[in-house]
């Protein structure tokens, strides 16, 4: 479901110090539902090596991501894949997960969630309750302090 906080729990998760710490290469990349792959693996490719390269057509991205990953422990965020096949065509460069390696998939689709599986089950994020939303929003807001009197018919009525 759009809006649930996918792409925001794994920016969060991708940034946390200890998972920065932890991997030797991280890289992100929003996939969408109309995507050009070896644009995007041109994008991993320059985030994992700190370039900005092109590559002729001749030039296969992938072969050369995989050379520059092996041995190393990464972390790809492929983040609001659509189809099981995006997974495939993505994935293909990455060499086989060991070492730590992980990759975060963020998709739509509990169907492309469960083909992209390998260390764990899909996380299923739910849409908070109103209350859960209005807490969420005055913490944000206000901090320790609760909003001022003069707000909540504004905020209720949201």
């Amino acid at each position: 479901m759009p809006g649930s906080g996918k792409t925001t729990l794994a920016y969060k998760v991708y940034n946390d110090e200890s998972v920065c710490s932890h991997f030797d290469v991280r890289a992100w990349c929003t996939v969408d539902q109309e995507y050009n792959e070896k644009k995007l693996l041109v994008k991993l490719f320059n985030q994992v090596t700190g370039l900005d390269l092109k590559f002729s057509d001749d030039i296969d991205v992938a072969d050369e991501l995989r050379r520059k990953l092996h041995g190393k422990r990464f972390l790809i965020v492929l983040d609001d894949e659509w189809y099981t096949t995006t997974w495939d065509e993505l994935t293909r460069p990455f060499p086989k997960i060991e070492k730590g390696s992980r990759i975060i998939l963020t998709t739509r689709e509990k169907k492309g969630a469960f083909h992209g599986k390998c260390n764990s089950d899909p996380l299923n994020l739910r849409l908070l309750s109103l209350e859960e939303s209005w807490e969420l929003l005055e913490k944000r807001a206000f901090g320790k302090e609760s909003c001022p009197d003069d707000l909540l018919n504004v905020g209720n009525a949201l």
